[in-house]
């Protein structure tokens, strides 16, 4: 990225310089044109008037045309735009590359002392993934293999994006925010299921975008909760077992900063065909609040993630009824993924068959018409034949 506005200045250079040339060489051509029109002076005749003969006048010539500011109007406007974009493409970087900082730094003690390794090297807990991208990784905990975070951030180094992002504001709530996604992978000690909590004014987004919600789960409210969220699940039994004591605290405490948190052993988009094994996974969705110094607020959500990742193995062994129940969940979408690829089979196949018809159709076409009678006569045959058999 540090070569981008290198190039950009270059070319600025670059399209100058050729304005300047084209207009030199207009001018030349000008000049040219206006020397031919003259024309070559006519010699004088033998011919006598009674007029006065007048003596020539000298030939006009224009001066080469001046450049004047107003003729650079466009490319200083062209220039201006471009000089004010990488101004606020650096102060919108920095200021993106302070917050993750920010962020990074008030949860790193609390990553340390639950996991071994954090970041990509001990000694970058952050990684770069563009101007509002930034990418972290935890390992080294019981209960997971290990954590792949993003964070994610308003485009404030690119103006297009900024002014989009705000008229979309005005009529859609799928805005780009300041955020953190933790995908957590977790070992496979514990029952196949999919449970989620998630906030109310986001729950319809969720649900229309995960597989895993939309075909496996169901919406309920829940008197434990604090109101603003929503509890997506299979079943009773596994509600239960998740809403204790300790994770109803720690909701209240991280309500205004979650979004979501998904435990779930399906992918998140509906897979084409029947997947062997899913990776068991806990997905948590969060804010990060405009004011840095409410950051400190936000470790209520990784303490909960701490949490979760040591409470889901030690308490999802079910009931044989939930059990059961969730393993006929599972082959029901199985069934169901079959059943459109089945269909997505006869659907080729009838394609190819009409496809098929269509080609000789047009041959028989252009046949002869005595030949096409033959054909006729030997489908006939060949139809009369079947009905006998």
């Amino acid at each position: 990225m540090a070569r981008l506005p290198k190039k950009i200045f270059y070319l600025v250079a670059v399209l100058l310089l050729l304005q300047i040339f084209t207009r030199i060489v207009v001018a030349d051509e000008f000049d040219e044109e206006e020397l031919i029109s003259q024309g070559p002076e006519p010699e004088p005749t033998l011919e006598t008037f009674n007029e006065p003969v007048q003596e020539p006048k000298p030939l006009y010539v224009p001066s080469r045309p001046k450049f004047e500011i107003q003729d650079f109007y466009r490319e200083m406007f062209m220039l201006g735009c471009i000089i004010i974009y990488l101004i606020n493409y650096f102060i919108g970087k920095g200021i993106n590359e302070n917050i993750a900082k920010k962020w990074m730094g008030t949860h790193i003690s609390l990553f340390r002392d639950n996991f071994a390794l954090v970041g990509f090297d001990n000694s970058k807990p952050l990684m770069r993934d563009g101007p509002a991208d930034y990418l972290f990784y935890l390992s080294g905990r019981r209960n997971c293999y290990f954590v792949h975070g993003r964070i994610t951030l308003k485009p404030r180094h690119n103006l297009i994006q900024i002014i989009t992002n705000i008229i979309i504001s005005q009529f859609s709530s799928k805005v780009i925010e300041d955020s953190v996604t933790f995908h957590v992978y977790m070992n496979e000690d514990y029952d196949d299921f999919v449970f989620a909590i998630t906030k109310k004014e986001r729950s319809r987004e969720f649900r229309t975008s995960r597989y895993d919600l939309s075909d496996f789960t169901k919406q309920v409210n829940n008197n434990l909760l604090p109101e603003s969220f929503h509890v997506q699940t299979e079943s009773s039994d596994i509600t239960d077992t998740f809403l204790t004591k300790q994770i109803i605290e720690l909701l209240k405490r991280s309500k205004d900063y979650l979004n979501a948190f998904i435990v779930t052993d399906q992918p998140r988009v509906k897979p084409e065909k029947t997947v062997v094994k899913q990776p068991k996974l806990l997905t948590v969705f969060c804010s990060i609040p405009e004011d840095l110094y409410k950051l400190n607020d936000t470790l209520s959500v990784s303490e909960l993630i701490m949490y979760l990742i040591d409470f889901t193995p030690s308490n999802c062994s079910f009931r044989v009824e939930t059990k059961n129940k969730l393993k006929k969940n599972r082959e029901e979408a199985e069934k169901a993924i079959n059943k459109a690829l089945e269909a997505e089979r006869q659907e080729a196949i009838q394609q190819k068959k009409a496809e098929k018809k269509r080609a000789e159709a047009e041959r028989i076409a252009k046949l002869s018409p005595e030949e096409q009678r033959k054909v006729r006569m030997i489908n006939y045959a060949f139809v009369y034949q079947k009905i006998r058999e």
